[in-house]
């Protein structure tokens, strides 16, 4: 198989000598010894050595506690180096296993492409005669986790021959071609959705999709593919159609990412072309529809500056440009305030600083899976100068910050809380446009070895001068499941969540994971001087229960949301039981 394309660095040279000098040493070896032995040409290194208890062939990558194992039983001695980098690939189903031994599950392997070994390499940050460094295999296994075409990974030292060291990568595929389909009613409307994708064509590690779905806005036919390696590289891109009853979506990408904690170096294109209508809310009630052009650019680098420890900082910079159109539709009633038409066009400046600590968890919001979860900070600023003179139509301040802070990590419980703010300043009219920010609270506790956990989120957000076409809401997909989306708009919003869930361990044709919940939520949308927010301006609250189905072998990515919910407020306007069925990636 080809080597992992990396980025060259300070003792690549090195390591491609070493790597060098090794396999004709092998071969020398092999050479000889096979003259006088016929067995002697099986042994893989000419030396000592030790193999780990721990081996990925006695794994069980439904069990989350197995994933977590390690190779406590290996003395890895100073300087060794990745010697060899063994895959090890599992099929979707394991026909060992008496209850996986099927008709369908045995056709389901043989139609099944495995995920390329060459994709599962470039997704590794190390390669074969690499010093070795423990951060750099927790990593690897971290980023084969976030890959939507894998179940399971698991990375690991397998094997040490005197100063070589043997890295073992285990992971087993999911079937990933598979038609969706969702549906919801809210509000006394009906929203459904089909589609078709395969995030690994042809075991290729790219991801093909078309989807279909229709709602009371709009209809919408759409395609998008996305490539996390380029011909093998850590090179991105991607691309996104959508055709809709009131307009039309076009958007791309490349970029070069900080694919690793380590990378020097990022940059990225991007550009966006969307026309849709687009409806203004007054009381829970749509009261004129508008339609929404939008053309957007950008480009931007990233240098990795600093490094202590866990801690890194980074330098960012770039150029955004997004010009936005409205414009009345006939037949629609007259809107009081058109949104202004609005050009920014800025150069901008910003860092983020990071630390790279990591707690693995299961059951946290996934079924029965590994996650890793940062217990640490992230810290992300942007300062941008929008300016006629680069085509704008006014001088504005551009600043965006994102903060998220981890409080406590423990088996039994995760903490952490985030602040995030939008907006700018204008200039001419010295005053805020668009500013918004949200304050928001996360608590989980049960332990991963529990079936019960307790979830609890808190959020506040506020907003300042907004412009008719950005709205404030509340209900449905905004929060509180009970409500319409719209249910409520203002320029404050509250919302309290408390969820009981449950996470058994049952495992049905080792195929499907099932959860439940119990939900409770309150929360309000309202306008600080007193202006009318909605049929109901108070405390809006809700229960309900859900049920979540998540599949160990098809998709596991994505779960699905059957959740029911019933308002305690409101007016006469809503349904008394809304469903919501739906996917998500999180419990």
């Amino acid at each position: 198989m080809p080597p992992t394309t990396m980025i060259e660095q300070p003792g690549t040279k090195v390591r491609r000598t070493y790597c060098a000098l090794k396999a004709f040493g092998y071969a020398l070896f092999a050479s000889t010894t096979a003259l006088s032995s016929p067995e002697a040409g099986a042994q893989p290194y000419p030396g000592e050595c030790i193999s780990s208890e721990v081996q990925p062939e006695a794994i069980d990558l439904d069990q989350p506690r197995d994933q977590l194992q390690r190779q406590g039983d290996l003395l890895i001695p100073e300087g060794a180096r990745i010697g060899w980098v063994r895959i090890v690939r599992r099929p979707i189903f394991d026909i060992s296993d008496p209850e996986q031994d099927n008709v369908l599950y045995r056709a389901l392997n043989t139609l099944n492409t495995p995920t390329w070994e060459s994709a599962l390499r470039a997704q590794l940050i190390f390669d074969e005669g690499d010093l070795y460094q423990p951060d750099l295999i927790s990593e690897s296994e971290r980023i084969l986790r976030q890959r939507e075409y894998l179940a399971a990974a698991w990375v690991g030292v397998t094997r040490v021959c005197e100063n070589d060291v043997e890295v073992s990568v285990l992971v087993r595929d999911t079937w990933t071609l598979l038609p969706s389909a969702g549906a919801s009613r809210a509000g006394g409307e009906n929203t459904t959705s089909a589609g078709l994708s395969d995030p690994n064509v042809f075991g290729s590690g790219k991801s093909l999709g078309v989807s279909h779905a229709r709602g009371p806005d709009r209809t919408e036919t759409g395609v998008n593919f996305d490539d996390p390696n380029v011909m093998g590289s850590h090179w991105r891109t991607g691309f996104a159609y959508a055709n809709r009853s009131d307009g039309h979506g076009y958007s791309g990408y490349l970029e070069h990412p900080f694919y690793s904690e380590r990378t020097l170096w990022r940059v990225g294109l991007s550009g966006v072309d969307d026309v849709r209508e687009q409806s203004r809310f007054v009381g829970a009630k749509a009261i004129a529809d508008y339609r929404r052009n939008q053309q957007a650019a950008s480009i931007d680098v990233g240098r990795r500056l600093a490094e202590r420890g866990v801690r890194k900082l980074r330098l960012l910079a770039g150029y955004r440009y997004e010009a936005l159109e409205f414009e009345r539709l006939p037949d629609e009633p007259a809107l009081d305030v058109l949104p202004d038409n609005r050009t920014l066009s800025y150069p901008w400046l910003g860092f983020d600083y990071r630390e790279n600590r990591f707690v693995e968890m299961a059951n946290l919001t996934r079924l029965q899976r590994v996650e890793d979860v940062r217990d640490g900070m992230v810290w992300r600023t942007e300062l941008g100068y929008s300016s006629r003179g680069l085509g704008a139509t006014e001088d504005r301040i551009v600043l965006a910050t994102d903060f998220r802070d981890a409080l406590l990590a423990t088996d039994a419980s995760y903490t952490s809380y985030g602040l995030s703010q939008s907006g700018t300043y204008r200039l001419d009219e010295h005053r805020f446009e668009n500013l918004q920010g949200t304050l928001s609270l996360d608590y989980f506790y049960g332990g991963a070895v529990r079936s019960k956990r307790w979830y609890t989120n808190l959020s506040f957000t506020a907003a300042h001068n907004l412009t008719a076409d950005q709205q404030l809401l509340i209900g449905g997909d905004t929060g509180l499941r009970g409500y319409p989306s719209e249910y409520q708009q203002g320029n404050r919003r509250a919302i309290w969540t408390l969820e009981r869930r449950y996470f058994p361990d049952w495992h049905p044709f080792k195929l499907f994971r099932v959860g439940g919940l119990l939900f409770v939520e309150a929360g309000r949308a309202w306008f600080h001087d007193g202006r009318n927010s909605g049929p109901d301006d108070g405390i809006l609250r809700d229960v309900g229960l859900g049920i979540r189905l998540g599949s160990s072998r098809i998709e596991v990515q994505t779960m699905l949301h059957l959740d029911v919910a019933f308002p305690l407020d409101g007016d006469d306007s809503i349904d008394q039981v809304q469903v919501l069925l739906r996917g998500g990636s999180r419990f």
